[in-house]
């Protein structure tokens, strides 16, 4: 296709022939119907996690930024909610078995993803956030406690 765009600053701002814009379509089409699958999939696969509900349930932080975060057997974060989708402000992962990753820059930053595991002994739980280098926290725990200070 770039062979059929002459300049590709003109096409940055957003104009090209209508052949290459009908292309386009047709591959945003096709790019959303493998986007929709792989959602559908990975909805799935969370759904069959034997997770209860009252944590599944809680567990809706995106936009939260994180305001405080402890370390030990058990990790205590807690988040500013402003712009977020709960009230709830505390999580306490208890009886840290592993922290499997822990990158720096996670205080301060805003939580924008999160899987959720069961494991033999409780839970593993992954978290993507926002900022320098998209740090994340990776640990496996005991129990999930969600509260609202």
């Amino acid at each position: 296709m770039s062979s059929r765009i002459a300049d590709m600053r003109v096409f940055a701002l957003g104009y090209c022939t209508r052949e290459v814009l009908r292309e386009l379509k047709q591959l945003s089409k096709e790019n959303k119907k493998r986007m929709m699958l792989v959602m559908d999939e990975y909805g799935q696969a969370q759904q069959a996690e034997n997770i209860p509900e009252h944590i599944r349930s809680q567990f809706r932080f995106h936009d939260c930024r994180v305001t405080e975060l402890t370390s030990g057997k058990q990790i205590v974060m807690r988040l500013d909610t402003q712009g977020g989708f709960t009230n709830s402000n505390k999580v306490t992962f208890d009886g840290v078995d592993e922290i499997i990753r822990q990158d720096e820059h996670i205080l301060g930053s805003y939580w924008i993803y999160n899987e959720l595991y069961r494991t033999d002994c409780g839970y593993e739980v992954h978290i993507l956030f926002s900022g320098e280098g998209m740090p994340e926290l990776i640990i496996r725990c005991a129990d999930i406690v969600v509260e609202q200070e």
